[in-house]
Parts: structure tokens; C-alpha cells; sequence
């Protein structure tokens, strides 16, 4: 066998390497993205501070079936029902939209 030069290899792309490609590039960018809103969302969210006045609060557990919505509607009749849910996750320290059965929450004495 007899030694010939080397040919360069030539790359061809497909329509699905094209794709592959574009969305690889779409999922960088749009996590690159996502990742620096909550840097500068986290610090806004750090550097804010709450200046509310404190709030007389009892103690309830949850009952099956209960939500934020459902307890705030029960405390306070006469109040708005998003300012007394504010109020309830202000003195909770839960994450999340749910609530579960048995669990001990601290809601605020409303007058």
C-alpha cells in the first residue's frame, strides 16, 4: 500500500443537524436568560424591605379541603380576600400555593 496525502474531510450538515443546532443555541439562550432574571429578581426581591406593622394572630390547623382562599373568606367576611391572603402567607413562612390538612398555620386577628 502506498502512502497518499491526506484529504481533508468535508462536513455536511442535515436539515436535522441544522435543527439540533438552532435548538441547542434556543435552550442556551433562553437559560442564560432565565438564570440571569432570578439573579437580578432574588437580589431586588433581598435588597426590599417590609415594613409592615405587626399583626395579631392566632394559631388554626387546616382541614381537609380548606385553601387560603377559603380561610380568608372565613376570618375576615368584610375584607378583601387578597389582603388577608397576603396577610396569612406575610406571617407563614410556606412556599407554594397549596395547603395541607393538619397542618398548624398562624392567621391574622382581623377586627
Amino acid at each position: 500500500m502506498a502512502n497518499s496525502p491526506a484529504t481533508p474531510l468535508k462536513l455536511t450538515l442535515t436539515n436535522r443537524g441544522r435543527t439540533l443546532i438552532l435548538v441547542s443555541a434556543l435552550i442556551l439562550a433562553t437559560s442564560s436568560f432565565a438564570a440571569t432574571f432570578s439573579a437580578f429578581n432574588g437580589a431586588a426581591a433581598s435588597t426590599t424591605s417590609i415594613s409592615a406593622a405587626p399583626v395579631a394572630a392566632e394559631e388554626i390547623i387546616v382541614q381537609p379541603g380548606e385553601s387560603y382562599w377559603s380561610i380568608a373568606r372565613a376570618i375576615a367576611p368584610g375584607v378583601s380576600t387578597q389582603d388577608v391572603i397576603d396577610q396569612i402567607h406575610q406571617l407563614n413562612p410556606f412556599e407554594g400555593a397549596t395547603l395541607q390538612a393538619g397542618t398548624k398555620i398562624l392567621v391574622p386577628l382581623v377586627k
